[in-house]
């Protein structure tokens, strides 16, 4: 699934879960981050629900991934479910 938005902010987290767990409930694994330009922690929050959704027989891909992540993922201290 291409996230359809420059930002993944607090302000549309709810719409972009819904969208996720709707893409991944349906066989996506993917999810590109092409065009994402700002992202806070509500972009670990989009993940987790693929990750949720995700089917046994699928990992999931994340294309394009902001730097800014990278930096999420050190500070929440969850790099293990990444690796």
């Amino acid at each position: 699934m291409k996230i359809g938005v420059d930002q993944i902010t607090v302000r549309n987290g709810e719409q972009l879960i819904a969208a996720v767990t709707k893409a991944f409930s349906q066989g996506d694994h993917v999810i590109d981050f092409t065009g994402v330009k700002v992202i806070d922690s509500t972009a670990l929050a989009v993940i987790l629900a693929a990750k949720r959704v995700l089917k046994s027989d699928k990992t999931l891909e994340l294309q394009h991934r902001p730097a800014q992540l990278d930096s999420l993922i050190a500070a929440y201290g969850v790099q293990s479910l990444f690796s």
